[in-house]
């Protein structure tokens, strides 16, 4: 080739170009990467090299009306390992895992047996370094303050341990009222995005049964949480940011503890299962509130059978002649009866066929209403439903809230019974649909198929006594609800009154009777079923003149309604009348 044919500038020119261009175009990238995506790059650096903590919250007390605590949150101390505390940034895992074998060895031999014992095994911590190393180890749970203090002695010895701040729940006097307060569990942190916290199953304390689930919102509080930086094996390295947890609402009871120690203590002495609760009738505050058998606060193993079960929201009973100055007062107040008509001739049995006869406990002779409610006459009761209508039963059972739960907060755990009526037996029995003699005869008198709880029965007395039937309230102070409302005649009130009065001083009763204080009463022994004792019930209100407590006691299989429960239900009313101004 001769040189004329060779020009090198001919190609040198666009070889620079192409040069400047690229150059320009590494620039150009240089610069977005400088400056485009700062947040982007910025955020994704933050969380490689940060973790996010949760802090359970110390969740809020239940108090009894004095204030006094019963179910609390205390502190719980646990004996941690920080792992980053130990190892040389050089260290591999398994040196790591070393040293902390040797550690926690050393520590556990300082404590003592029990401690080197129930040390956490070399797999344990070696998952612990492969799943969460920014966490400190859990070596030793709840432990006592004589441990702790130890520890403290030993710490300058073993300084990558530390004492780790938890919660626990205390129950105080555990063998009152356990199925109304109820208990905690450990469970996952309840928040928007559990995902984002590094521990995400960090255990926080949430209700799991009685008050405790019912007032979950209020008692449970808000967690806090920390952003820890960690270094590039994801140790933690320091504290970035700190939001505290934020503790949970106390809230106080109505319960009255002298009033409910009473009525565990009777029940117990004799041995018997069954339902006690006392209510305020004027603000609906739930002032005792026992079921037995019960499993005590905080206990071990499976108790007793339906030892978990409150009875006063969803005991299974039939109310036997609890229900008779009810359905009086209805009846009075429709103008079904007068005070003297009718007058009823009681030879200790009523005629329900030709070979069928309903008992009554003795022979009465003439009553009217006052001495049959005071007399638990059967035969009175008995006919007075059997010349209702079917439609008026229907309307009493409604009326007075039976068949249906009571709209408390613990409504979860309520039963909403049966109101036996000729409603209930078209929907239920298909093959009889009818409402016949005997099924009205064994209404009247609260047999056949009835169902109601003790609470249920209280609210119905209530409203018996002040017109007002109310929704049941744990809480002290709790706003008045009212579910329905009516303005008894004077004359009927007064009649069912003086027939509950005449109960307690001279009739089935009278067990009740006390100078202390004067009282209403009805008396009910309720038949459950062929071979077994009937259920003992006694319904009372104090004091006589101006009702403000009812209290309802139901002794299962106990017999006779006034020789075994009116006791347990007089001293419980003195003691409320006595306690609470």
């Amino acid at each position: 080739m001769s040189r004329e044919a060779f020009q090198p500038g001919e190609y040198a020119r666009p070889l620079r170009l192409v040069l400047v261009l690229v150059l320009m175009g590494l620039l150009l990238a240089v610069a977005y990467l400088q400056l485009g995506p700062t947040d982007e790059l910025t955020r994704r650096s933050r969380h490689e090299q940060t973790r996010l903590v949760y802090i359970p919250p110390c969740r809020g007390m239940l108090q009894d009306r004095s204030g006094n605590p019963l179910n609390l949150s205390m502190p719980s101390y646990s004996i941690v390992l920080r792992p980053e505390l130990l190892r040389d940034p050089r260290d591999t895992r398994r040196s790591t895992l070393e040293k902390m074998s040797a550690e926690v060895t050393a520590l556990g031999m300082a404590l003592g047996p029990e401690f080197y014992h129930y040390r956490p095994s070399l797999e344990k911590m070696e998952r612990h370094l492969r799943e969460a190393p920014a966490m400190p180890l859990v070596l030793w749970e709840d432990v006592d303050a004589d441990t702790l203090s130890r520890w403290t002695l030993l710490r300058k010895e073993h300084p990558a341990t530390e004492a780790m701040l938890a919660w626990r729940r205390e129950y105080r006097e555990p063998e009152l009222a356990p199925q109304l307060r109820g208990v905690t569990r450990r469970c996952p942190p309840r928040t928007d995005g559990p995902e984002k916290y590094w521990n995400a199953n960090a255990p926080e304390l949430a209700g799991a049964s009685g008050l405790e689930k019912a007032l979950d919102f209020s008692l449970r509080g808000t967690g806090g949480a920390e952003r820890l930086q960690t270094d590039v094996l994801s140790y933690r390295s320091k504290v970035l940011e700190s939001v505290p947890a934020l503790a949970g609402e106390d809230c106080r009871l109505a319960l009255c503890l002298e009033a409910q120690r009473v009525a565990a203590e009777k029940f117990a002495q004799s041995g018997y299962r069954g339902a006690a609760v006392a209510l305020d009738i004027h603000t609906g505050e739930v002032l005792v509130c026992l079921s037995v058998p019960a499993m005590p606060l905080g206990g071990r193993g499976q108790g007793e059978e339906g030892a978990y079960q409150n009875r006063v929201l969803s005991g299974y009973y039939p109310p036997g002649s609890t229900i008779k100055p009810l359905l009086a007062l209805y009846a009075l107040e429709h103008h079904l009866i007068t005070a003297n008509d009718p007058i009823i001739d009681c030879p200790g049995y009523y005629v329900l066929g030709t070979r069928t006869r309903l008992a009554c406990s003795h022979v009465h002779g003439k009553v009217a209403v006052v001495n049959a409610i005071a007399q638990s006459c059967n035969v009175y009761f008995s006919d007075l439903a059997v010349q209702m209508s079917p439609e008026t039963f229907d309307d009493f059972a409604s009326w007075f809230g039976f068949g249906e739960k009571t709209g408390s907060v613990l409504a979860a755990e309520e039963s909403g019974g049966i109101a036996f009526s000729p409603s209930w037996a078209r929907q239920n029995r298909s093959q009889d649909p009818q409402w016949r003699k005997g099924d009205a005869a064994n209404a009247g008198i609260g047999q056949g198929a009835w169902i109601v709880t003790p609470m249920q029965m209280a609210l119905a007395t209530g409203f018996a006594l002040t017109g007002k039937l109310l929704v049941p309230q744990f809480l002290l102070g709790g706003e008045v609800i009212v579910r329905k409302r009516h303005d008894w005649n004077s004359l009927a009130w007064q009649l069912v009154v003086e027939g509950m009065r005449q109960c307690v001083t001279c009739g089935t009763g009278q067990s009740m009777s006390t100078p202390q204080l004067e009282m209403l009463g009805k008396t009910g022994t309720a038949e459950v079923g062929k071979g077994l004792r009937p259920h003992a019930w006694m319904v009372a209100a104090a004091p006589a003149d101006k009702p403000r407590f009812v209290v309802v006691v139901v002794v299962e299989n106990g017999g006779s309604g006034g020789r075994v429960a009116g006791p347990i239900a007089r001293d419980i009313l003195l003691t409320l009348d006595r306690t609470l101004d």
